[in-house]
């Protein structure tokens, strides 16, 4: 068995997650990758933009290379939302890392490719056949939670190419399973099944925000023993916090008006230079006016160049916004200079978005819980840059502790 120090650097010179010279692992990113190393069930609470992905996208190398097999291992994620496997799967197919999304049925794969045509640089989505996935052949596979529970998916994780090939079962955004669980998707109450499936492979949860009760009950959902805990400190000193009072709730439009007005006239002025801003809306209804406004406001402005939706310099992100939209946001705003500089968006946009140039992230109204909202600000500042963190509130408003 390959000590653990040949294991990282097998996986900085073979895995294609270390091109540029600025990636180097952090102290915690380490310690996570240490305690599976020695077979511990492990849970990490590291801050938005610390760098969890990249944990257990190495995975595949490390294992490999610890156990001496002649391909790399294949790693399960258990993701929460489309966008945020999309954006992964893009970004680790550029990197020559086989990886790839299944349907909520779990009978075909989807891997997202950048279109060939130039004017329209959506990702297209190519459906893997089921016959592929038998063979176990991709790194990376980002499943629902839903997906487990598939008959046919289920029978698939049973057989020899699984269970002799799965290294490591990671739940992304774990703490999903308390907020979500319960009645949402309770699905999420489930994902204690694979680390029975998958006993010998390696057991891994992922968040940026979870409170010590919370740890305790994911532990025992998890089915986790011995659990190792690794937890850095939340704070992310360059992101400026700020709290503002807004209009009462009985003054709707003015209330409206009060945050958006001042929006658009900097967007008209500043155009491209305008910093790239998220707007967390509360509903879709206030989403609607915001955007109806933008355009009414600022017309050719509103673009930049020819007058494209392409080119719209403002955007809206919610769940039942076409998915091709989606898409087109979410790969733009992971640009290192975006078209796009103000989106207007529900909770749908967020958990695990890899925007660097985000620096403003602006909440209309307190989030329901401290853990939203530092899960939310964290997509400010991601590439260390000064950023900025907005939040209105009345006195009908509060955050629930």
């Amino acid at each position: 068995m390959a000590s653990f120090e040949d294991c990282i650097n097998f996986c900085q010179s073979e895995s294609g997650l270390f091109s540029s010279s600025d990636i180097i692992l952090k102290e915690k990113q380490l310690e996570t990758l240490k305690a599976l190393y020695f077979n511990k069930d492990c849970i990490s609470v590291l801050p938005t933009g610390y760098g969890k992905s990249l944990i257990f996208q190495i995975l595949p190398c490390f294992f490999q290379k610890k156990l001496n097999k002649q391909q790399p291992m294949t790693v399960l994620v258990a993701s929460p939302l489309n966008s945020l496997m999309q954006d992964q799967v893009l970004s680790l197919r550029k990197k020559g890392i086989k990886a790839c999304s299944l349907n909520i049925l779990g009978t075909k794969g989807i891997t997202f490719e950048e279109d060939d045509d130039t004017e329209n640089e959506l990702e297209t989505d190519l459906d893997v056949p089921f016959e592929q996935l038998q063979k176990g052949e991709y790194q990376i596979l980002y499943v629902h939670p839903e997906t487990f529970s598939n008959k046919k998916f289920g029978k698939l994780m049973r057989s020899e190419a699984y269970q002799t090939n799965v290294c490591c079962i990671v739940i992304d955004e774990v703490h999903m399973i308390s907020e979500w669980g319960e009645s949402f998707r309770p699905e999420f109450m489930k994902l204690g099944e694979l680390t029975c499936l998958f006993e010998t492979a390696g057991h891994l949860a992922l968040t940026a925000t979870a409170t010590p009760k919370a740890l305790k009950e994911l532990e025992v959902i998890l089915n986790y023993r011995e659990t190792t805990l690794i937890i850095s400190n939340p704070d992310r000193p360059n992101i400026f916090l700020e709290v503002r009072r807004r209009l009462p709730n009985i003054r709707k439009v003015d209330k409206l008006d009060e945050l958006i007005k001042p929006m658009a006239e900097q967007l008209y002025e500043q155009q491209s230079d305008f910093p790239l801003t998220v707007i967390y809306v509360e509903n879709l209804e206030s989403l609607g006016y915001y955007f109806r406004y933008l355009e009414y406001e600022l017309k050719e402005k509103g673009y930049n160049g020819e007058n494209i939706t392409e080119n719209r310099m403002f955007a809206q992100y919610h769940s039942d916004y076409p998915e091709t939209m989606k898409q087109h946001i979410v790969k733009d705003l992971c640009q290192s200079k975006p078209i796009l500089r103000l989106v207007l968006a529900t909770v749908a946009l967020g958990m695990g978005l890899n925007a660097q140039s985000i620096r403003r992230i602006i909440h209309c109204r307190p989030p329901t819980t401290l853990e939203k909202y530092m899960q939310e600000i964290g997509r400010a500042g991601r590439n260390g840059d000064n950023a900025e963190a907005i939040m209105y509130f009345n006195n009908s408003e509060h955050v629930q502790g």
